[in-house]
Formats: C-alpha cells, sequence, structure tokens
C-alpha cells in the first residue's frame, strides 16, 4: 500500500501461528487487505492480525464464520 491507514487488531493468539495464517488466507480470499505483526518477549511468540479500520467490520464477520466452520468440522 502507498499510504498508511490506521489499522485495528481482529484477533491475537500466541503459540503456534496456524489459525493466524489460516486467517490471514481467509481474509485475502475475501480481497481485505491485512498485516501480521510478531512479537516475540521472554520466549512467548505473540501474533496480531490487523485490517484496516474501514474493513474491520467486514473482516470481524468474516473471523466469525470461520470460527463457526472449525467448532462445525
Amino acid at each position: 500500500m502507498l499510504f498508511r491507514q490506521k489499522m485495528t487488531v481482529i484477533h491475537q493468539s500466541y503459540g503456534t501461528p496456524r489459525v493466524v495464517y489460516a486467517l490471514k488466507s481467509c481474509l485475502e480470499r475475501n480481497n481485505i487487505y491485512s498485516e501480521l505483526k510478531v512479537e516475540s518477549k521472554k520466549g512467548l511468540v505473540a501474533y496480531q492480525l490487523l485490517v484496516p479500520r474501514q474493513k474491520a467490520q467486514k473482516a470481524r464477520n468474516l473471523l466469525h464464520l470461520y470460527k463457526k466452520e472449525l467448532e462445525k468440522a
């Protein structure tokens, strides 16, 4: 992106990044730009998934649908 937009955290997890990467690919399939922020403090790795503030509500809806699919399986 050429300019910096205000970003919102829609998901944060610790440990293995499988869910974060799956959510990121789900957002990309729905044409929503996302960034992954990785922080490591005292041996604990935290993953944050960020989306532009304008698309945050749609991203949260997709996140909710994704969680329902996981519970169903």
